[in-house]
């Protein structure tokens, strides 16, 4: 566990791990776990209630339950942080080219890509719209953001009308996300909608790289999108079991992995991806 002087997003990971584990925890407890002060706490746990993550009660807080099969976005992007980080930063370092026509799919994952992307000429294609907000504040790449229905739980924007200007577009390198890979079987998320924009992402793509942590494989959401012959490349953690990437090799993607050894970094408040562009 870190100590004080970890930033604010690295301690409501550790906040929402807390309560994940034991459902209720209270303000004086997290504060001695997490050695900061109770003024901290409760000034953390404001923030998660105002994102509807959390609910505060009797001297401490609990985590709001929710009907969906997945946590929804803010939820997800606290979770594996590390994980998520190094992913991001590797995939723009080994893939990213100036010039490059670039598509970032909907995911806490590839929102990690938009945040290290490089000060040089992009064009880039989401329907993401924590990505849109941060690929907007540079004006060196172009910014094209596929309309439709802002599904509030995956935070993207999804509908025909999304899909059919996929059907225009022709993305050299895609940024892919996923909330399962079960082997042998394939890519799936909950979200229905959100899936149709990622199979028109696809197939609008030339080369496809899954930015994923490890504690996906092996899990299977309502949800199918693709099979794993899409892809080019998986961009996975360190914790990726022998037999999974063996499994994952054999049809012929390029696995790499990343250490998460280095401490989270810094990033921008998360407030700040939720204002519309």
């Amino acid at each position: 566990m870190k100590k004080s002087g970890q930033n604010a997003n690295d301690r409501h990971a550790q906040l929402i791990g807390l309560l994940k584990e034991g459902g209720y925890c209270s303000v004086v407890e997290m504060s001695q776990l997490l050695n900061v002060s109770a003024m901290t706490i409760r000034r953390d746990l404001h923030a998660l209630e105002e994102k509807q993550i959390v609910e505060v009660i009797y001297g401490g807080a609990r985590l709001i339950t929710s009907k969906r099969i997945e946590a929804n976005f803010d939820i997800r992007t606290h979770e594996h942080l590390a994980e998520k980080q190094a992913i991001g930063k590797q995939a723009v370092e080994l893939f990213i080219e100036e010039g490059d026509v670039i598509g970032i799919d909907s995911g806490s994952t590839t929102l990690e890509v938009a945040r290290n992307l490089p000060n040089i000429p992009l064009t880039v294609v989401t329907h993401s719209l924590a990505a849109a907000n941060i690929v907007a504040q540079n004006k060196l790449h172009s910014l094209i953001v596929l309309g439709g229905l802002l599904q509030h739980g995956a935070n993207c924007f999804c509908g025909p009308q999304a899909v059919a200007a996929l059907q225009t577009m022709y993305i050299n390198k895609l940024f892919l996300s996923a909330s399962g890979l079960l082997l042998p079987h394939g890519l799936s998320c909950d979200n229905l909608p959100d899936s149709e924009v990622k199979q028109a992402l696809i197939s609008s793509s030339r080369q496809i790289i899954l930015c994923m942590d490890s504690s996906k494989i092996g899990k299977a959401y309502l949800a199918r999108f693709a099979t794993l012959d899409v892809l080019n490349t998986l961009i996975t953690d360190k914790d990726i079991s022998d037999e999974s990437r063996v499994e994952i090799e054999q049809q012929h993607i390029q696995v790499l992995t990343v250490s998460t050894a280095a401490s989270i970094l810094p990033e921008l408040a998360l407030a700040g991806d939720d204002v519309t562009v």
